[in-house]
């Protein structure tokens, strides 16, 4: 039985990859914002995690190192997706996504790097298909999910020969709660979603439980030897 620590997504990609990894035996230490928690999964153990405050990876590690588990496996998942025209942003705004989407996992790393290299465990960013493309209105959104491909490449450069193995999957349209808040924005959400359907190759939006699937197995045996890898769950999307 393996050990993961899943930070973020409780009602989306998080909770579904935490479901699939107790249902294969491992034990689940889930942590999100406590507005968040509700909406979790039976079955793993959850921390309450104000997901901005540069404090908290590091308590939510040692908790997990009080307890005298050996840790696997870190998955982040958190996400702040904010969108507004370019002169109707402000510091605040950018500061807030840049402390979650970028800032949270370099300190999470940080803080789970002595665990994870007594096991040769590995690190996963979730990440998005933003990383590689442009949309208007995102700003933030995307430069942090950009700077997380800069990231990826320097931990995996240094926790390599810790054992650590780090790399990133990149959702591109995936059914979850903050996907379902982004169309129901839209004047008119069916047709907008249409739209984007009819560009994918595999002509619909992911589940969930896809993504999921793609990271048990990054945080498996079976991908030992795969490290600073970014992997596109998109249907094909950024392929095309």
């Amino acid at each position: 039985m393996k050990t993961h620590a899943i930070i973020g997504g409780c009602a989306g990609l998080g909770g579904a990859l935490a479901r699939a990894l107790i249902e294969g035996g491992d034990a689940v230490w889930l942590a999100d914002d406590p507005a968040a928690l509700p909406g979790a999964p039976e079955g793993p153990r959850l921390y309450p995690l104000d997901l901005a405050d540069p404090q908290a990876p590091a308590r939510f590690l040692a908790a997990i190192a009080g307890a005298g588990k050996g840790l696997d496996s870190l998955i982040i998942a958190a996400s702040l997706m904010q969108g507004a025209p370019l002169e109707e942003w402000t510091v605040a705004d950018w500061d807030r996504a840049a402390a979650i989407n970028l800032r949270l996992p370099f300190l999470a790393a940080q803080a789970a790097a002595g665990l994870l290299s007594a096991r040769a465990g590995s690190i996963v960013l979730v990440s998005s298909t933003a990383t590689l493309r442009g949309q208007p209105l995102s700003h933030a959104y995307q430069a942090t999910k950009a700077g997380l491909a800069g990231l990826l490449r320097s931990l995996a450069a240094e926790l390599g020969p810790r054992g650590i193995r780090v790399n990133m999957v990149l959702p591109g349209w995936i059914d979850t709660p903050q996907t379902a808040a982004f169309w129901s924005a839209r004047s008119d959400p069916q047709a907008a979603r249409a739209l984007i359907d009819a560009r994918i190759p595999l002509q619909r939006h992911g589940s969930a439980q896809e993504v999921a699937a793609a990271l048990r197995w990054l945080v498996s045996d079976g991908a030992s030897y795969v490290s600073g890898a970014m992997l596109p769950l998109d249907g094909g999307d950024t392929a095309v």
